[in-house]
C-alpha cells in the first residue's frame, strides 16, 4: 500500500505501462543497535557458514543512507555498521551497504532464495547488478532493467 511519502512513475515503453514506485527517505536515524526486524531463518543460517556469496551495486542509488531507508521501508532490519555503512537483513539475506556512487554491497544470501532477493530489489525500485556464487562455486551475474532514479 502506498503512503503519502511514496511517488509513482508511470512509464510508457513499447505501448505498455509499467509502474515504478520510489520510496522517499523518511530521515530515519539508524543506530548500531539496529531497528529490529527479521533475522536469518534456520534455512539461511544452515547455509551461512559458506560466508559471503553475493556482491553487487545498486546502480541508480548514490546514497547508502537512502538505500538503507528503502530496505527499512520494505520491512528489512537495518543497523548502522560504521559512520557511513549499513547492514540490512531479512530472513534470507544479510547485506552490507557501502557508500560509494553507486552504492555497493556484499554479503550472504541463502543460495536457494537468490530469486527472492532479486525480486525484492526490483520491488523496492532499486536497479542493480548482482554477482552471486552458487554452492558449486559457479558465478552468476544478474542485471535489472534500467529504471528511473527517484
Amino acid at each position: 500500500m502506498l503512503g503519502e511519502q511514496d511517488h509513482v512513475h508511470l512509464l510508457a515503453a513499447d505501448h505498455r505501462w509499467e509502474t515504478h514506485v520510489c520510496l522517499i527517505p523518511s530521515g530515519v536515524d539508524f543506530t548500531s543497535g539496529g531497528t529490529g526486524g527479521p533475522r536469518l531463518d534456520a534455512a539461511a543460517l544452515a547455509q551461512s557458514a559458506r560466508g559471503s556469496n553475493i556482491w553487487g551495486s545498486l546502480t541508480a542509488t548514490a546514497d547508502a543512507q537512502r538505500a538503507a531507508e528503502v530496505f527499512h521501508s520494505a520491512g528489512w532490519g537495518v543497523r548502522r555498521s560504521s559512520w557511513t555503512e549499513f547492514e540490512v537483513e531479512s530472513v534470507f539475506a544479510e547485506l552490507e551497504l557501502m557508500p560509494l556512487n553507486p552504492v555497493v554491497f556484499s554479503g550472504f544470501v541463502d543460495p536457494d532464495r537468490i530469486a527472492v532477493l532479486l525480486a525484492a530489489l526490483k520491488e523496492m525500485g532499486m536497479p542493480f547488478t548482482v554477482e552471486f556464487e552458487d554452492n558449486d562455486g559457479r558465478e552468476h551475474v544478474y542485471r535489472s532493467a534500467a529504471q528511473p532514479s527517484c
